[in-house]
């Protein structure tokens, strides 16, 4: 499921520099078809990010231990799942706001 999400995560950016290219000009005077096509774009990020991050937790979590340092790889696991699951929520933070522009 992870690399499902990382792809529509792609396929995202592929869609909005497709969009991008056939609405040329300022971001200001769009058509509503360029709009609506963000708002789906965005939509669909977030729901995968929500989705990516349960996913790759539950890889991190479910995984079987070795019983040598049990609680310390338990741990590094919980804080490379955090890290991932904050960069890739970052990096979807960051396309909305490239796609629609930031704070509004």
């Amino acid at each position: 499921m992870p690399i499902i999400c990382t792809v529509i995560f792609g396929l995202c950016w592929i869609a909005y520099l497709i969009n991008c290219g056939v609405h040329k000009g300022g971001i200001d005077n769009q058509p509503d078809s360029f709009w609506i096509t963000m708002r789906v774009i965005i939509y669909t990020m977030f729901v995968n990010s929500g989705l990516f991050v349960i996913s790759f937790s539950a890889l991190m979590l479910v995984k079987p231990l070795p019983e040598k340092y049990k609680v310390l790889r338990f741990i590094l696991r919980l804080v490379i799942a955090a890290v991932v699951s904050v960069f890739f929520l970052g990096c979807t933070y960051l396309s909305a706001g490239c796609f629609v522009g930031f704070g509004g």
